[in-house]
């Protein structure tokens, strides 16, 4: 099974910790880091729901460079420090 990583940053903001997604419109906002970032992967798994629903995860994954996914792939969200 082939896997694809999708990066992800936390950063502090305005009082909160944002968690972004590097090539995506997502973000997860919180007290914590780790806040953050559990918002960011209830966030991310409902736009990969959403998208396989409709057939189009792979149509949006490719629009924003990450090409080759297929039914088996795994994703993976990596936090870089």
């Amino acid at each position: 099974m082939d896997s694809v990583v999708i990066t992800a940053r936390v950063s502090w903001d305005s009082g909160k910790y944002i968690a972004k997604v590097d090539l995506l419109p997502l973000e997860g906002t919180g007290e914590s880091v780790q806040q953050a970032q559990d918002e960011l992967i209830q966030a991310m798994r409902a736009w990969i729901e959403l998208n396989d629903s409709t057939d189009s995860l792979g149509q949006a994954l490719a629009d924003v460079g990450l090409t080759g996914v297929a039914e088996d792939t795994e994703l993976q969200l990596e936090f870089l420090e």
